[in-house]
This record gives structure tokens, C-alpha cells and sequence, in this order.
């Protein structure tokens, strides 16, 4: 592998954790995180909703949140300024358990990069 490779591996891995411990935080947030991370337009779909920025808010500041939740292995999709995560999630609250595919696309602002779209799509 020639070292333009490997660097190159480098700049994508850390891409990924960094979306991924973004994506850990979100799990287990509140509306306060997904304020600092949602995009001015970000569209969040989940089971039953489509929601924008506020409604996004709103809905994780009423939710009891998840007691354990797991992220699996991420599979990124990367442009000049954006960048995807697909993975399988895993949440537990009391016994009811929810096992989704999720994808998060992050466009790159000054600040960081800024979650525009967050689609799951339930097992």
C-alpha cells in the first residue's frame, strides 16, 4: 500500500469515528444535542414522522430516551462535503427492544459537520 493510501485510510477512518461518536451522543441525547448537530434543514424520518429541526427537538426532549443502546459496524459514503453512516441500531428500553438500519448524512459546515438527513428504517 503506498503511503497516499494509507493516509488516505487515516483521513477516513477518523471521518468515521468522529461521525460514529456524534452518532453514540445522539443516541442517548436530548434535544440539546440535536440542536447542536441537526442542519438549519435537516429532515429526520422515523417510524411515523417526518420531522424538521424542531419538531426533531421537540420529539427527543418528550422521549424517556433508550436504557442501552448499541451502534453496529458503520459503513461510510463520503463527497467533497458530505458524508454517510449506515448502521444497524440497537435500543432497549425497559422490554421493549428496536433494531433499525439507520443513515446519517452529514454536510460539512464551519463548526464542524452538520447532520441533514437521519433516516431509520426498522428490522
Amino acid at each position: 500500500m503506498t503511503s497516499g493510501r494509507r493516509a488516505y485510510g487515516r483521513v477516513m477512518d477518523a471521518i468515521i469515528d468522529g461521525l460514529m461518536a456524534t452518532e453514540d451522543r445522539l443516541a442517548v441525547g436530548t434535544g440539546e444535542d440535536y440542536a447542536e448537530v441537526l442542519h438549519e434543514d435537516a429532515v429526520v424520518v422515523v417510524p411515523g414522522a417526518v420531522l424538521d429541526k424542531a419538531g426533531c427537538i421537540a420529539a427527543m426532549d418528550s422521549s424517556p430516551g433508550w436504557d442501552e443502546v448499541d451502534l453496529g459496524e458503520a459503513r461510510l459514503v463520503r463527497s467533497e462535503d458530505t458524508a454517510t453512516v449506515v448502521y444497524r441500531f440497537t435500543g432497549r428500553r425497559g422490554e421493549e427492544t428496536y433494531v433499525a438500519t439507520l443513515a446519517s448524512t452529514y454536510v460539512t459546515a464551519v463548526g464542524g459537520w452538520r447532520l441533514l438527513v437521519h433516516q431509520h428504517t426498522p428490522e
